[in-house]
């Protein structure tokens, strides 16, 4: 872990806590063709009506094309750099495969420039090699899992996370997986899957310090419910600080907020959970 240390030359600066990427990232410059230009909409939608609060006013970027499939099987690359991502808390790498190809995929941790890398149903067990579940050992940390095969990764793709591979379950049917929320779920056989944890493990100790940084993140600022009078907020009005004065704590419109489990009990995937993160 290397921490970037900063002249505290004000109020925001004496609380600042950023990571020294130097040290782990090897270019600024992004692959052109692997990027593409987005338009901030500033969490509204195409009548211009908020539907996201907090949200705007962000740093122009452009967004990188990661490959989360990984399914160009059994041609070897060579990873090229490691790269920041402005889109996402993980780090990612370019690859060049054997034909000329390139390509960008999250980059794991301890993975170096000049590494091999491939894909296929069944590879060595080493790190960003990516391969069918169902071939990795039991123990084994893993990123980027996919839910349905093809469809790319979607599990573990967050900076410093990964999955551990439990075993088969009884039906032989599914690997068990567990992952860093402690939720352990079924993934089926032919699911894809990379091995290691992702990068940029530190990314949870940066304390922001002032409200600007969170604004260049297109994060605008959340004004407390208590603070508001009645008419704009259930918590609101009262003289002095109050109580939320309800059963429970309570949306702007009304609807029940901390505690509340949203999950859709008749969603599909429910029967592959095993054990929720919040199971006691």
């Amino acid at each position: 872990m290397a921490i970037r240390t900063i002249k505290t030359r004000s109020s925001g600066k004496r609380k600042i806590i950023l990571i020294d990427y130097k040290q782990y990232l090897t270019t600024d410059t992004p692959e052109k063709k692997l990027t593409k230009n987005i338009h901030n909409e500033s969490g509204r939608n195409n009548q211009g009506k908020i539907m996201t609060r907090h949200k705007g006013g962000d740093e122009k970027r452009r967004y990188r094309l990661v490959d989360f499939k990984r399914n160009k099987f059994n041609v070897e690359a060579t990873v090229k750099t490691i790269e920041y991502d402005p889109n996402r808390t993980a780090f990612i790498s370019l690859i060049v495969y054997r034909d000329g190809s390139k390509s960008y995929i999250l980059a794991p941790r301890d993975l170096k420039v000049g590494d091999k890398v491939i894909s296929g149903e069944a590879t060595d067990i080493k790190i960003g090699n990516c391969l069918k579940i169902k071939n990795i050992p039991e123990g084994t940390f893993i990123h980027n899992v996919e839910l349905i095969p093809g469809h790319g990764g979607q599990l573990a793709r967050s900076a410093g996370t990964s999955a551990q591979v439990l075993g088969r379950d009884e039906t032989g049917r599914f690997v068990i997986i567990k992952l860093s929320s402690n939720e352990t779920r079924k993934v089926p056989l032919d699911c894809l899957a990379t091995v290691g944890s992702v990068s940029n493990e530190d990314h949870n100790i940066i304390n922001l310090g002032k409200a600007g940084k969170s604004r260049h993140l297109g994060i605008r600022p959340t004004v407390r419910g208590s603070a508001m009078n009645p008419i704009d907020h259930p918590h609101g009005g009262g003289e002095g600080r109050q109580g939320v004065g309800a059963d429970a704590p309570r949306t702007p419109w009304g609807k029940r907020h901390m505690g509340v489990k949203t999950r859709n009990k008749n969603k599909y995937s429910t029967h592959l959970i095993v054990r929720r993160r919040n199971a006691k």
